[in-house]
């Protein structure tokens, strides 16, 4: 289905063929400033608990930079508090990262607070620095790529969480997913990097690093579920005035 929309909107759209993509693994440069839109990737599991909390009906999520703002950001607006710290989830929260925990009955209709180790950072910094940022991740790829093609973009971004720093393999992967099908004219060598990972065997990719961390720690349908591709069909941004993930 991706394909052949990618093959009509190349036909049809009179600004086909002119997206640059640029992915930066792990890092941050000065091209987010001037990229048309920013995609900010964590599959395991950031993004995917973000996309699943609102699928499942919540409000808006709100990624923070520290737990201690988790708490206080949470107490204030009377929200969901969620997350973790080493993939474990902290004292004082309602909910840990799994999105398994984010069902319509415990985030229908409220707001969520989200703090994890690398994504909600990332999110927090891109929404400030951005002019959109997007999540994404593999379970809603191909309706984000839809999305993107259809709004014409001349520059696009893509970021990866990684892991402390480290790019992962399971980011990488998602990012070559997006980029392959993009109707793009351009690309760094980061993207072209990614889009070969993208043709990675699947088994692979879940016995990442940070996904064999997951499985021992008795995580793994986490890991199945956010592999799954195209099981969520939404999209969603940051609103930087409001500091927090909402669908568009």
């Amino acid at each position: 289905m991706v394909k052949v929309i990618k093959f009509i909107f190349n036909r049809l759209n009179p600004f086909a063929n002119r997206m640059r993509i640029r992915v930066l693994l792990g890092t941050i440069d000065c091209s987010l400033l001037y990229s048309d839109a920013v995609i900010a990737i964590d599959v395991l599991r950031s993004s995917t608990t973000i996309l699943t909390a609102l699928a499942n009906g919540a409000e808006s999520v709100i990624p923070v930079a520290s737990v201690d703002e988790a708490l206080t950001v949470g107490n204030r607006l009377q929200a969901v508090v969620g997350g973790e710290v080493n993939s474990v989830k902290p004292l004082m929260f309602h909910l840990g990262n799994s999105p398994f925990e984010y069902v319509r009955d415990k985030v229908g209709g409220k707001k969520v607070v989200l703090y994890t180790s690398s994504g909600t950072r990332l999110l927090r910094f891109l929404a400030a620095v951005s002019k959109k940022v997007l999540v994404g991740a593999v379970v809603n790829f191909s309706t984000l790529v839809e999305y993107i093609a259809g709004k014409g973009f001349n520059n696009v971004a893509i970021v990866t969480a990684g892991k402390i720093g480290s790019p992962a393999l399971e980011d990488s992967y998602c990012a070559g997913l997006i980029a392959k099908n993009l109707p793009w004219k351009a690309c760094d060598r980061n993207a072209e990097m990614v889009m070969k990972m993208a043709e990675l065997n699947i088994g692979v990719v879940k016995r990442s690093l940070h996904a064999s961390e997951l499985v021992k720690l008795g995580l793994e349908k986490d890991v199945e579920y956010s592999l799954t591709p195209d099981s969520i069909r939404i999209v969603a941004g940051a609103d930087s005035f409001k500091g927090c993930i909402r669908l568009p």
